[in-house]
């Protein structure tokens, strides 16, 4: 991926900076494994609730609302948590933040199969949606010191395999230990191995791996406008993108329940409908990525984002069966593709030190926004019904999807100025 002898010149920030490149030997065989795993571990940890969901909703004798609160606690937690652990993790170890995220999220785990009220849940929900916002922002950006821009795309999509992975066994783990056990309690018991064992290998395999990664000089530390001045430029793409995924982390929570009141599918089996969603990023987040580093950030993002409305709409209206597994697979396709091409976007455009906060900044955006959203979205269908709601929000996404395309010429501009890092010889 990344020639061992060559040098990086990174020209996203506008200035150029030489420093030495990591070989790929390494890169290959100790970062990327680690932290897919660590990113597999940290999704296993922390994304048990929404699967097991309906099984909560029936225990506890929850409405739309009162799910969509749940969801919103560990939504909102992660939000507000972002700015301050991102901001944190670009003056300290980044690998000793993920690491105290994920053994704090196994623990947790353990913490939450011991609630036995509503209100006890949703604080344990709070504690965890604080430790997850540990993991992405740092890893994001050390993965992005790690490689060059010509491979960055990639490398991140590689990165989301591991994420991939976990949405696709986390819901099947979970609904299987339930169904044996006879109780959901046993499942989050489960859950909680993985981030336990990922932190403890965060700690050790990552010791001694150096980076591309460089102090920042007096010049960069003198320019505090620095990161603000490089979301200019690619401000507007990262809007629209984010409105797209305000619609799909709203859909994507009561997908489940849309399973079992519109198209009668047992409780149990309607949260492996997440695995659909979220497996196909095992394919569509590294092709996505390469796609990205080969023809540009901004197409392929603009390309996904103006699915989303269409997608939604198919979805409420596709007959159940394989013509409902497909939309979900393109669903999927759409949401898994976004986060290496914008993670990629961010990396060619912002210092190597303010991208974790930049970063934090785009997470608390998106996941204060979903955190809101997610119980008024409950709300409307608490107040209509399942089909109303989601065509409401479908032709929401299309019209968004329209604008998108019709001002696909002005997003596309940034492109030249973010071509990214070269290697030179």
């Amino acid at each position: 991926m990344v020639g061992g002898e060559g040098r990086l010149s990174e020209v996203g920030s506008g200035t150029q900076t030489v420093v030495p490149a990591i070989t790929s030997r390494v890169v290959s065989w100790m970062v990327l494994p680690t932290f897919m795993f660590a990113h597999l571990a940290h999704h296993v940890g922390t994304g048990g609730l929404q699967p097991l969901l309906p099984l909560l909703r029936e225990d506890f004798n929850l409405d739309y609302t009162q799910a969509g609160l749940l969801l919103s606690a560990q939504g909102l937690a992660l939000g507000l948590a972002q700015l301050p652990v991102s901001a944190l993790a670009d003056h300290m170890s980044k690998r000793l933040v993920i690491a105290v995220g994920l053994i704090g999220a196994g623990l947790l785990c353990v913490a939450i199969s011991l609630t036995q009220d509503f209100w006890s849940l949703v604080g344990c929900l709070v504690l965890m949606g604080i430790l997850a916002s540990t993991y992405h922002a740092p890893a994001s950006t050390y993965l992005s010191a790690t490689f060059v821009s010509a491979a960055r795309g990639r490398a991140l999509g590689t990165h989301v395999i591991g994420g991939s992975l976990a949405f696709l066994l986390t819901p099947v783990l979970a609904i299987a230990v339930a169904r044996y056990s006879g109780s959901w309690r046993y499942s989050f018991v489960a859950l909680s191995v993985a981030p336990l064992v990922a932190g403890v290998m965060m700690l050790i395999t990552t010791a001694r791996v150096a980076t591309t990664e460089r102090p920042p000089t007096e010049q960069e530390r003198a320019d505090q406008g620095s990161a603000l001045a490089s979301l200019r430029g690619i401000g507007p793409l990262v809007f629209v993108a984010l409105g797209e995924q305000l619609l799909t982390a709203s859909m994507f929570a009561y997908i489940p329940f849309f399973l079992v009141d519109q198209h009668h599918v047992p409780s149990d089996l309607a949260g492996l409908s997440i695995s659909l969603l979220a497996g196909i990023g095992i394919i569509s987040a590294p092709v996505g990525g390469a796609l990205s580093d080969r023809f540009g950030r901004a197409p392929v993002l603009i390309a996904v984002t103006a699915s989303v409305g269409p997608l939604i709409l198919a979805l409420t209206y596709v007959p159940y069966g394989v013509g409902m597994i497909v939309v979900l697979l393109l669903y999927g396709l759409s949401m898994n593709t976004r986060l290496p091409v914008l993670e990629s976007l961010f990396a060619d455009a912002i210092p190597a030190h303010r991208r974790s906060t930049v970063l934090g900044m785009y997470y608390f955006i998106g996941q204060e926004s979903s955190g809101l959203t997610t119980p008024l979205v409950g709300r409307l269908i608490d107040a209509t019904d399942p089909v109303t709601a989601f065509t409401m929000l479908g032709v929401v996404g299309t019209l968004l999807s329209l604008v998108l395309v019709r001002y696909r010429g002005t997003l596309m501009r940034p492109r030249g100025a973010l071509a990214g890092a070269v290697l030179v010889p």
